[in-house]
Order: structure tokens, then C-alpha cells, then sequence
């Protein structure tokens, strides 16, 4: 592939991410030249920045507060991005930006790679970007989907457009695979959305807050003797596949996990 490839991250804060360590990687892995960047972006400059993309990138993801706002300014949007409501890569071809959504068969995949099984009831615990995400891929996928949501009239609301059941916190104890799609642990180590006595007897937990890695959520449902999974597999597998979008190729996820690991100093 000829030529150097301009891919980057917007968000704000940015700051934070692991998308340059993972996409770095990625590039040296495949023998690519190009460079990835986290570029600092609030929602009300999301317009102009996207103008840039058009004329001097491959492509860019996108993250928190971004995912919904870039919608309407993209010149086409994938069926499955547009019924999520969100989405987190942008492949600018021909003058043209085009929108996707990777954390949705992302969260499948690592599930997969996790060897867990896709079984129901799940309950997504949240109804922004990141859990409109995961009801859509646990619904396509044949499951029971339940939704909560601090606010109940959003969770009530996602479970009428989606085909969902939006149900009280107290229904975690008969469900199967959990998910915690909120920002509830985001560095804070002893907050958590799930009472510890809520948890199921059995089944799978995944917590798709990645600060502090092992979160209060995923500790207590270990405890439970319940199989747990980070938020970093979805996360190398989400940016494996916008990867994939933007070159053709597919870099290796358990390799861009291992390189998130080291970016959060766990390595």
C-alpha cells in the first residue's frame, strides 16, 4: 500500500487513550507507513475537524462525546452504525466520510476470543453510545437482551426502538452475561453500578471501563465465581476492525491488547 497512511483518534479529553500505542503498533506490524494521532476535539469543533479528515486522513475513530454527534455530518453512515446511533470510525475515501460502528461485532469477538459463550439473559447496564452498541450486537446475535439505565426513561426508551426489555437493577440476579456499559469505576476504584448481592449464581461479567483495569464490578463478580472479562479485548478488537476499514487489513487484536496493557502500565 503506497504512500503514508494520516489515521487519528478524536475526542475530549484524549489525552488518555490507548488507540495511538494500539494503532502504532499496528502499522509496524503490517509493515505500513503512517502515523496515528490523538487530536483534542470538543463537539463544537467536531465540524471543522471532520473538514481536515476529509482532505488529509485515511481516517479517524471516534470517542466519548463524539459518537452520536458525528452522525448528521457525515456524507454516508452503515445500516448498523445508523440503528446503533452511533458511530466510532470514519474512513474518508474519494472527498467522502463514511461511517462505522466496530464496537458492536467488536464486543462479539472478544466475547469469543474470551471463550465465553453467548448465552442469555444479558443485562446491559447503560443506554449511551457504548450500550446502544452491545444490546444491538447481543440482540442481532439471538439473545434476551434487558437494558438499565440510571434514568429509567432512557433505558425505556432504547428498549422500544431496539426491541429490548428495559427492566430494574434487582433483575442482574437472573441473568447470565452482564455488562457494565456505563462510566460508573471509570477511575474510581470503589464505585461500582451492581451491589455486590445482585450478582447471579453463574455466568459471565465484562466491564467496558479499562481505568483501573480490574474494576470493583469485575472484582466482586470474580468473587462470585462468575468468568470476567476486561474492557481491553473489546477494545483491541474494535480497533483492530476500524483498522481493517481503513486499510484492508487485519492486525492481529490479541497483539494490539498486549499493547494496551503496556500504554496502562500493566504490561
Amino acid at each position: 500500500m503506497g504512500g503514508m497512511l494520516r489515521l487519528a483518534v478524536l475526542g475530549h479529553p484524549i489525552a488518555h487513550s490507548l488507540s495511538p500505542a494500539m494503532h502504532a503498533w499496528a502499522l509496524s506490524a503490517l509493515g505500513l507507513r503512517g502515523t496515528y494521532e490523538a487530536l483534542d476535539t470538543p463537539p463544537e469543533a467536531l465540524p471543522e475537524r471532520l473538514q481536515e479528515v476529509r482532505r488529509g486522513y485515511r481516517g479517524v475513530n471516534l470517542t466519548v462525546p463524539l459518537k452520536e454527534r458525528a452522525l448528521p455530518l457525515l456524507d454516508w453512515v452503515s445500516p448498523e452504525a445508523r440503528a446503533i446511533g452511533a458511530v466510532n470510525t470514519v474512513l474518508s475515501a474519494e472527498g467522502h466520510l463514511l461511517g462505522f460502528n466496530t464496537d458492536a461485532p467488536g464486543f462479539l469477538m472478544a466475547l469469543e476470543a474470551g471463550g465465553f459463550p453467548l448465552r442469555g439473559p444479558a443485562l446491559v447496564l447503560g443506554a449511551g453510545g457504548a450500550g446502544r452498541a452491545v444490546a444491538y450486537a447481543l440482540k442481532g446475535a439471538g439473545l434476551r437482551v434487558w437494558v438499565w439505565n440510571r434514568t429509567p426513561e432512557r433505558a425505556q426508551a432504547l428498549a422500544e426502538e431496539m426491541g429490548l426489555e428495559a427492566v430494574p437493577l434487582e433483575a442482574a440476579r437472573a441473568a447470565y452475561l452482564l455488562v457494565n456499559a456505563t462510566s460508573v469505576g471509570l477511575g474510581d476504584p470503589g464505585a461500582t453500578p451492581l451491589p455486590p448481592e445482585l450478582f447471579p449464581d453463574e455466568g459471565v461479567a465484562v466491564d467496558l471501563v479499562y481505568r483501573p483495569l480490574w474494576t470493583r464490578f469485575l472484582k466482586e463478580a470474580k468473587a462470585r465465581g462468575l468468568g470476567v472479562q476486561t474492557g481491553l479485548p473489546m477494545l483491541a478488537w474494535q480497533g483492530a476492525l476500524a483498522f481493517r476499514i481503513w486499510t484492508g487489513l487485519l492486525p492481529d487484536p490479541v497483539g494490539m491488547e498486549r499493547v494496551a496493557l503496556g500504554a496502562l502500565g500493566k504490561g
